[in-house]
């Protein structure tokens, strides 16, 4: 520990040394994995499972997490990519459980892990060494374990959601209290402790590496009817993205929609010329009803609408 945090442990009023628990050195480690199949139910009581992914550093017990749509290689990849910028550099290792988009082979019966290729060149990139888990033996990845109890919590923190950029909210607020609460294995909070280790990390590789590892998204802009196109199909997104640009990537058959790298909404590609959630809500209060007297003209117009194809 360094002099500018030990400074920090001062004796109790009855002369006791406060002593903190620290497996791992400043700097040294973080831990990933990925919470599956989270519930999370929509304001019309539909129900979604979705990915938390999250990064916890050794020390300082500090969270990165955040939704992910799937747990293919590229989804991963951009996670870990974004969360080291997040955190402002690097960890020396990476302690990683046995997810098949990074591992090819697990370890057992005293075998090295065989690493995806791609991401021992991504390790490479990044000046990481990584660590896979032995299967079944969760305790020696004990810190991301326990906190993935936490995204649970997206599931009855405040009931339903609007949809899943509804639900990134929630889960920043959840990250936030957890990263400002008392952590068990140090008696601090891991923001305090964070401020210490982030001068411990290591720098971040220059740009054109880092570029490598985004999600390859093509910018649209969102347009007033609060729709994006795609093979000249149109497809809703929340009404709040209106008029800005929004980041799309078509994977198993299914349209992602990203802001601020983060995903918003997703929809089944379909032939219908529109696509419209209806917790998105673009419908006016009579089209909600589909029986004969619905109009059809405000449909008829919007299907009409030329926007940006492939």
């Amino acid at each position: 520990m360094d002099d500018k945090l030990s400074k920090l442990f001062h004796k109790s009023k009855k002369g006791d040394v406060f002593i903190r628990r620290f497996e791992t050195e400043s700097g040294k480690q973080a831990q990933f994995d990925l919470k599956e199949k989270v519930p999370i139910i929509d304001t019309l009581g539909n129900k979604t499972t979705v990915h938390v992914a999250t990064l916890t550093l050794g020390f300082s017990r500090f969270n990165v997490r955040k939704i992910v749509p799937d747990t293919s290689y590229e989804t991963v990849i951009s996670f870990l990519a974004s969360s080291f910028e997040e955190i402002g550099g690097i960890p020396k290792e990476l302690v990683i459980d046995n997810i098949k988009c990074l591992v090819d082979q697990p370890r057992r019966n005293g075998n090295e892990a065989k690493l995806n290729v791609k991401f021992m060149q991504f390790a490479k990139d990044y000046n990481l060494e990584i660590f896979p888990c032995i299967p079944g033996r969760p305790q020696t990845k004990g810190k991301t374990e326990t906190q993935n109890k936490v995204p649970a919590q997206l599931k009855n923190y405040g009931g339903t959601y609007q949809d899943v950029h509804d639900a990134h909210r929630i889960l920043e607020i959840i990250n936030n209290e957890d990263n400002e609460s008392i952590s068990q294995g140090t008696n601090l909070p891991p923001v305090f402790l964070f401020k210490y280790e982030k001068e411990k990390l290591q720098p971040l590789p220059n740009q054109e590496i880092r570029a490598n590892y985004y999600l390859k998204l093509k910018e649209v802009v969102v347009s007033n009817e609060s729709l994006i196109s795609y093979k000249s199909n149109k497809y809703s997104v929340p009404k709040q993205f209106i008029g800005k640009k929004v980041g799309r990537i078509i994977k198993n058959n299914k349209l992602q929609v990203y802001y601020n790298s983060k995903i918003i909404t997703n929809h089944q590609i379909t032939n219908k010329k529109l696509n419209i959630k209806e917790n998105h809500n673009l419908f006016y209060e009579k089209q909600l009803r589909p029986d004969k007297n619905t109009p059809t003209i405000i449909l008829e117009e919007m299907e009409a609408i030329a926007y940006d194809n492939d």
